[in-house]
Order: C-alpha cells, then structure tokens, then sequence
C-alpha cells in the first residue's frame, strides 16, 4: 500500500505534492488537537473539528487523483478548504497549543499560496486568508487581545510575500534562459507539458518549429562570444515581438530556439515562420512539424528536430551558395511534401 501511495505522490507537481503534504500534516494536527481538548468542547467545537477533518481528507483525495500537472481549479478548491479548515479549527480552540497550531497552519497556507500562485491572485487568496483566520479566533473560545488578531494577519500577509518573492524570483531562474529571457529547455517542457493536455481536449492540433542560427559558430570564431550574445539576445527581442501571447519560444541552448504554436496548422504556421524571417537578416534554418495535441511533447520535439536537420542536409554548402543576397525568399505556404514514410503518414511535416 506504501509502494502505491508512493508511485501516486511521483506522479504530482510541486505545487500539489507541497499542498498535499500540508493537508496531510495539518489534518492530524487537527485531529490530535480536537483529540486533547473534545471532552470538554461543547457542540460547535465538535462539529467545527469534524468538518475541518471531513474538508482534510476530502482535499487529500481530490490531490491524490491527480496526474500530471495539476489544474488551477483543483488547486484552487483545495486551498479553499484549507482556508476554511483552519478557520473552523480557530473557533474551536480553547488551548495555546491548538491556537499555535492554527497559527502556524495559517502561515504556511499563506506560504505555499505564496509560492505557486501568480501575484495578483496570491493577494486574493491570502486576503481570504488572513480574513477567515481572524474571523475564526475571534469566534474561539480562547481568550486573546485584539493586537493578536493584527499580528495573524501581519505575519500571513508578511510570509506570503516574502516566501511568494523568493519563490518567483527562484522559479523564474530555473525557468529562464539568463542572456535572452526566454524559457529555457526546463521551462519550456514545463509549459508545453501544461498546454498539451488543454489543447488535447479542445481537439486543437499544435505547431512546433525548431530554429537553429546558420553558421553561429563562424561568429563566435571571428567576431568574439560577445558578439555572439550580442547577436543571440537581439534575435531573441526581435522573435518575440513578433508572436501573439499564446506562441511560446524558448532556448534550448547554444544557438538553438524551439517555438510552440497551440492551436495552429500549418499555414498559419509558416505564416509566423515568415514574421520571424523579416524581424531580424540573420540566416537560421528551421524544421517544422504539426500534429494532434494527443501526442507528448518529446514526440513533437523530435519530429520538428528530424525536419531540421533534412531541412540543413537539402542546403547547398556555404561555398556553393552565391555571394549575393539573392535568393528567392521563402513561400509562406509551401508545398506539401509527399508521403515518403510511416511516420510522415501520421502528420503533416513541412520543410
């Protein structure tokens, strides 16, 4: 039962694994606290106890079904139990003991909220916070002066902010890619794992494009690595001013860029790849692949890189290709490319 208990928990993001081990760890706080003081409580203690008990395990077993990355809703309504958890078990504590482990719960709720909500909706949720909590200990029995209901809200609004800015400035980091701005591979395997399943059920088919800068290496020999960042972290600017809010671009490292279109086919696609050619002069190659959502974004990833490098393989080498700009430019829709295996059977690639 360990083993199985276990091998669901791996399958949980750190934002619900962390509230689940809250949940888990407050409920029998709870219930030990409720154990110490349930002889002498009267029936709202009682019943409040229960209910905080009831929300607990109910909150365990909407996170425990969770696969994957977890919804904001699920999350959502979990923190709201909790919210309403710690209140109810405020008003029925009639001890110091209890009433530090209120406290304490509270802190921490505010502290994960903190951590894995967006700013704006993090003061929401701890403005609730802090409101349920002083509403529940001025409804307990235990005696306190106003000064503690001010210090309970002070020190919920002070570790959601300072955690919530450790936090984001720790996550953004490890997300982002510290030249460009862009998500790194980390990152971007994070959002496009999200956003698979979403367009999955929508029935919306995804883009993916690979883009690797020609010659990059030649830069860096005869213009210094300077110059190659230089030149990194304009492309970069000058890509993203192009893409629309859904379109996600991110750097895979060296002078490799990998952009993920939800939502688009592939004229719409090439259509974007065209934007990003008039943004910036700078020579790159890029392989492009569209297909169900359904699929795993590591399966995308590997048909867009194979595009890639048939697409770098059909070039001429650099010392065939004519000294003069005067290539053609590249059609915003091209041909569709015949069926010349079983995997391009499955799929649409184009080069």
């Amino acid at each position: 039962m360990l083993d199985r208990l276990m091998a669901k928990t791996r399958k949980l993001d750190e934002s619900a694994l962390t509230l689940l081990v809250y949940i888990g760890g407050t409920t029998v706080l709870y219930a030990a606290g409720g154990s110490a003081y349930w002889p002498s409580a009267n029936t709202w203690a009682r019943c409040a106890v229960l209910v905080s008990l009831i929300l607990g395990v109910a909150a365990t077993v909407m996170l425990m079904r969770l696969k994957g990355p977890s919804p904001k809703r699920t999350i959502g309504h979990v923190t709201f139990m909790g919210i309403v958890a710690v209140a109810l078990s405020f008003s029925a504590s009639n001890t110091l003991p209890t009433y530090l482990i209120c406290v304490l719960a509270t802190m921490f709720l505010g502290m994960h909220i903190g951590a894995f909500w967006s700013e704006r909706n993090a003061g929401m949720w701890v403005g609730a916070l802090a409101v349920f909590a002083v509403l529940g200990a001025a409804a307990g029995p235990f005696e306190s002066s106003f000064i503690a209901y001010v210090l309970i809200a002070l020190g919920v609004v002070g570790a959601t902010e300072v955690f919530g800015a450790f936090a984001r400035r720790m996550r953004y980091t490890a997300t982002h890619d510290a030249l460009t701005g862009l998500l790194n591979r980390f990152g971007f395997e994070s959002k496009v794992a999200k956003m698979l399943p979403v367009c999955a059920a929508r029935g919306l088919s995804v883009s993916m494009a690979v883009l690797d800068l020609d010659h990059f290496k030649d830069i860096n020999d005869e213009y210094g690595h300077i110059a190659g960042d230089v030149l990194l972290t304009r492309v970069s600017k000058a890509w993203k001013a192009e893409l629309s809010r859904r379109d996600v671009l991110g750097r895979l490292g060296g002078d490799e860029f990998v952009l993920f279109m939800p939502g688009v086919l592939e004229a719409e696609a090439w259509q974007i790849i065209d934007r990003l050619r008039r943004a910036h002069r700078v020579e790159w190659s890029v392989g492009i692949v569209c297909m169900p959502a359904a699929r795993r974004w590591a399966e995308i990833y590997r048909a867009a890189d194979a595009d890639l490098y048939r697409a770098k393989r059909s070039r001429p080498p650099k010392s065939a290709r004519p000294s003069a700009p005067s290539a053609p430019p590249r059609p915003s829709t091209p041909p569709r490319p015949g069926t010349s295996g079983p995997e391009q059977s499955e799929w649409r690639i184009a080069r």
